[in-house]
């Protein structure tokens, strides 16, 4: 193990939000658990399970904290991240995604022994086939979930042209697998939607086609118990289909830019969780500031800008990996080396991974502070 630094030290419990070392990204609790209160009571009125997926805070204590309040488990996006929310006491846990290649099937099958419940997603007969030799070596049982392809075109069979039945019919046929349903992704919604109504009226259309192919496969006889969907943003409306059992929404917790720009009817920086603090470094001129957060602190990796919290008078203007270009040209104010400021994240899935802890502040205080435990786990 590397030795400690100072820098590795955390802020005690109690310490003023105005004296933590910068940057950092916080967590406002109440917020967060105001958000996590919404979706819950959102599931609970349209009788569909919230299964919450910990890609975005990577972080166990939440997950289970998730957990309590909706006992729907929770999902993940890589192996990796469900083997560290496992060994931290989650026992119903949800992989999104495909495990290919022998090492990461025998670490399946294993974590398969571990858990209460365990399942993972397919979508070609190469996938069905490695599950199952991989978990009867194990003797271990994992649940399977074909994923559709709705218009994202990333993965998932093509509910028209793709063989979706032959597929299930293949995991019911194996000993060491059970099927547990329909993935629906819905993800390309919120690119092409504008409006709400485009919102419910594409998700809808997505979800329909969706309870075709639930119905093509009832017919040969294999029982659907699950259509899975909807990400922070779509789940509002995917969740109230008929066809939904499932919603797996990610970053409702925190939010960020992206979702206020995705639906500014229903999402503003009051509702963003997770901010960066930043300390002013440099004034070099009347018009700019320069912050020490910058691409290693605030991920760039979409279209938007970190947006300032609490005020209109700056805006966070360029970034180099360090340093955070600032334009206070509307500001009346005078700013001087020291001074804080406080960003609302453009993309907190991927700016969470660039951080070795959240700090968690309630009243101007920090109340806790949790590891990103599953921080780099791409396996």
């Amino acid at each position: 193990m590397p030795a400690a630094t100072p820098a590795d030290l955390n802020p005690e419990l109690g310490t003023p939000v105005s004296a933590i070392e910068t940057p950092a990204l916080v967590v406002d609790l109440d917020v967060m658990e105001r958000n996590v209160e919404a979706y819950a009571a959102f599931a609970r009125r349209n009788d569909c399970r919230l299964r919450s997926h910990v890609k975005t805070h990577k972080t166990p204590d939440i997950a289970r904290y998730q957990d309590e309040r909706t006992g729907g488990g929770i999902a993940c996006q890589t192996l990796g991240e469900a083997e560290v929310m496992a060994y931290n006491g989650l026992t119903d846990i949800y992989l999104s995604y495909m495990v290919v290649g022998r090492q990461k099937l025998r670490r399946a099958a294993h974590l398969a022994t571990k858990l209460d419940r365990f399942a993972v997603t397919v979508d070609h007969p190469t996938h069905v086939e490695s599950l199952q030799e991989a978990t009867a070596e194990r003797d271990a049982t994992v649940g399977v979930v074909v994923e559709i392809d709705t218009g994202l075109g990333r993965t998932g069979i093509d509910p028209e042209e793709g063989d979706v039945v032959g597929l299930a019919e293949s995991v019911a046929a194996r000993s060491n697998l059970r099927f547990d349903g329909l993935l629906a992704y819905e993800a390309q919604v919120k690119s092409q939607a504008e409006t709400e109504a485009d919102y419910r009226r594409l998700c809808h259309e997505a979800m329909d086609e969706a309870g075709r192919v639930v119905e093509r496969i009832e017919a040969a006889d294999i029982d659907v118990p699950e259509v899975r969907a909807g990400g922070t943003a779509t789940s509002w409306y995917s969740g109230t289909h008929p066809a939904v059992t499932e919603i797996n929404p990610g970053m409702y917790p925190f939010n960020d830019v992206g979702e206020i720009r995705a639906r500014p009817w229903a999402v503003s920086t009051e509702d963003c969780a997770a901010t960066v603090l930043t300390d002013v470094i440099s004034v070099p001129g009347a018009d700019q500031v320069v912050v020490d957060a910058g691409s290693k602190s605030l991920s760039m990796d979409g279209p938007h800008a970190p947006v300032p919290r609490d005020r209109d008078d700056i805006a966070y203007a360029n970034a180099s990996e360090e340093h955070g270009w600032v334009d206070t040209s509307a500001s009346g104010e005078s700013f001087a080396v020291g001074d804080r400021l406080e960003f609302v994240v453009p993309h907190v899935c991927t700016t969470v991974n660039l951080h070795d802890v959240l700090v968690g502040v309630r009243d101007g205080h920090v109340e806790d502070v949790w590891a990103v435990q599953a921080r780099g786990k791409v396996k």
